[in-house]
C-alpha cells in the first residue's frame, strides 16, 4: 500500500488530523535533510520551517499518545 494511501486511511481513522499536512511535514523533513541552502537567509528560513513542523509533529504525537492510552489503558506510553 503506497504511503499516501496509508496517510489517507490514518486520517479517516482520525489518527492523523490531515493526510495533506503529514505529506507537507514529510516534504519539509526531506528538504531539511537532503538539501543544503547556500545563503544564511535560506538556512534560516529552512530552520524556521523545521521548527514549525516540529511543533506540529509534537501535537500529532500527543494526540496519538492519548488515543493509545484511551484505547489500551494497560499500555503505558
Amino acid at each position: 500500500m503506497p504511503a499516501l494511501d496509508r496517510f489517507d486511511r490514518l486520517e479517516q481513522l482520525t489518527w492523523l488530523p490531515s493526510a495533506e499536512e503529514w505529506t507537507e511535514l514529510r516534504r519539509v523533513r526531506n528538504e531539511f535533510t537532503h538539501e543544503y541552502p547556500e545563503t544564511t537567509k535560506e538556512r534560516f528560513e529552512r530552520l524556521q520551517l523545521a521548527l514549525v513542523a516540529a511543533e506540529k509533529l509534537l501535537g500529532i504525537w500527543e494526540s496519538m499518545s492519548l488515543k493509545i492510552q484511551r484505547r489500551f489503558p494497560e499500555i503505558k506510553a
